[in-house]
């Protein structure tokens, strides 16, 4: 087990002094290999701040976060090395801007191994190993990160985490700003990372299209509850969803709606335009 949450709450203080519950009474276990995590619900419904429990970059006010082996409560404990715990659970920023600031790229991504005492040696191999492993090539080490393209900043901020070998890499919104095919060359990204070394994934994300294409969990927040933990498929299968604040992805809602127009007899749960199309193809051959 890499991450395990036990009866998890967490508030802020607001102006008023008045504390805003973000999370509450979170019961959650990721396993560190091989999971495609979707973490998904509506603005303020305690995203950002469940994933920032996963490296422990805040504590829970009530309940514990157990993190490899580790137990994190409330209060700070001295004998746990924290930064240690952070580079196994690797959180990217949903701007990247947010993590690049040194002036070529080899530097920003050599700066967290070399800060964790990694010999320089081996720090560039690691640089090179995640620089290629995000789909860029070596000449980017030389250039300037900020002379980059959104998404080549984005792929080069993952580099960065990925250099620290995380075995659990959380992304925040990695896919905010990007056009459609962009959107689906970073979830592929993702997904060929997970499947050459094995790491977990956790995305971030209000897209249901992406989260039905690629995600083998599903994890739903409202008002800072886990309201659903299971498969895209059985999901979306659920009725009113709006009730979550969600949305159907593209290919159910169009199917359904041909279905109801035309009276065809579809299977309107297809992940992919692919498939979608198969489908509409096989009613319309009959």
């Amino acid at each position: 087990m890499g991450i395990r949450f036990e009866h998890v709450s967490y508030h802020y203080v607001g102006n008023a002094k008045r504390p805003y519950e973000a999370i509450r009474d979170i019961n959650l276990d990721i396993d560190a290999k091989d999971e495609f995590i979707a973490l998904v619900g509506h603005t303020g419904s305690g995203k950002s701040t469940l994933a920032q429990h996963m490296n422990a970059l805040v504590f829970p006010a009530e309940g514990t976060v157990r993190l490899f082996g580790a137990t994190i409560t409330a209060k700070r404990n001295k004998k746990i090395k924290y930064n240690d715990l952070r580079r196994k659970v690797g959180l990217v920023f949903q701007f990247p801007e947010y993590q690049l600031f040194e002036e070529t790229v080899e530097k920003d991504v050599l700066f967290g191994p070399l800060n964790f005492h990694v010999p320089l040696e081996e720090a560039k191999e690691r640089a090179l190993r995640a620089i290629r492993l995000v789909g860029l090539d070596e000449t980017y080490l030389k250039r300037n990160p900020f002379n980059l393209s959104g998404g080549e900043k984005k792929r080069v901020s993952i580099a960065g985490i990925l250099a620290l070998d995380p075995q659990i890499l959380v992304l925040d919104e990695p896919t905010s700003g990007l056009d459609p095919l962009g959107k689906i060359q970073m979830m592929e990204l993702f997904e060929s990372i997970r499947r050459e070394t094995g790491k977990t994934i956790i995305v971030i994300t209000h897209d249901m299209d992406l989260v039905y294409r690629y995600a083998t969990r599903v994890l739903v927040l409202e008002k800072g509850s886990l309201v659903f933990d299971g498969s895209p498929d059985r999901l979306f299968r659920r009725s009113k969803l709006e009730d979550w604040h969600l949305d159907y992805p593209q290919t159910i809602r169009v199917l359904k709606k041909v279905k109801e127009t035309f009276g065809w007899n579809l299977d309107v749960y297809q992940p992919t335009c692919e498939e979608a199309f198969a489908e509409l193809k096989k009613a319309v051959t009959k």
